[in-house]
């Protein structure tokens, strides 16, 4: 099922000058511009994302931001338009709320939907070899014709696997590189349950800049890069 592949991407790239700083973007008026890849390599569309406000301190704050769907020409897409969104972070760790994450991207494709998540957190002294939370996401989809459809999806060994330098559209960064697996099982459509793996890299600061997601057997599904930033 590689809707919910899409959206698991969807999600991670929008989840760090002082050493405790965020793996997310963190000062107002910041846009970041996020090109959504298929297997080939090939652009399929944008996510635009933009910091309105930040309130707090370094490691206790709010963050304000808006996020639109655009499609492979830079234009408004579906019927979603711009959806305002806020996360926290708490005593230096950033808490990402997965539905929030997935409303856009249903709203822009006018799906009717239901989602039940948990959180994502990344600690701000994340390091080689840390260990993040394990979490989770429920959702039943209502497809014209096929009728209801459920995915009940489970992140696990969300681990830190290194640090290392990466170059996308966007520039060159020292990133975080974070591999995690997602068990997705489903009712009412296809083969289940869907074991994928993925990897993201997270700057300080700024938030994942490159992600890609594997199937089973190794191969690139879709992925994930930092197309454009302006501070």
């Amino acid at each position: 099922m590689k809707i919910i592949i899409k959206l698991l991407l969807l999600f991670v790239i929008t989840s760090g000058v002082f050493a405790n700083e965020p793996f997310f973007a963190s000062n107002a008026g910041m846009v970041l511009t996020t090109a959504n890849l298929n297997n080939r390599g090939r652009i399929e569309r944008f996510t635009q994302m933009t910091i309105k406000d930040v309130r707090g301190s370094n490691e206790n704050k709010t963050i304000v931001y808006t996020m639109e769907i655009l499609d492979r020409n830079h234009r408004p897409t579906g019927k979603a338009g711009i959806r305002e969104y806020i996360i926290t972070v708490t005593e230096g760790a950033l808490e990402v709320k997965l539905d929030n994450m997935m409303d856009i991207f249903f709203a822009s494709n006018d799906m009717n939907y239901e989602i039940t998540a948990g959180a994502m957190r990344i600690p701000s002294n994340m390091i080689n070899g840390s260990k993040l939370e394990d979490t989770w996401m429920n959702m039943k989809i209502r497809v014209p014709i096929i009728g209801e459809v459920t995915a009940n999806t489970t992140m696990t060994n969300i681990i830190c696997t290194g640090i290392e330098t990466v170059t996308v559209p966007a520039g060159t960064f020292e990133a975080y590189k974070v591999s995690m697996t997602s068990t997705t099982a489903t009712t009412g459509w296809g083969r289940s349950p869907i074991v994928n793996n993925s990897a993201t890299w997270y700057v300080r600061g700024i938030g994942a800049v490159k992600s890609v997601n594997y199937d089973e057997r190794g191969r690139v599904e879709s992925s994930t890069e930092l197309y454009e930033l302006k501070r």
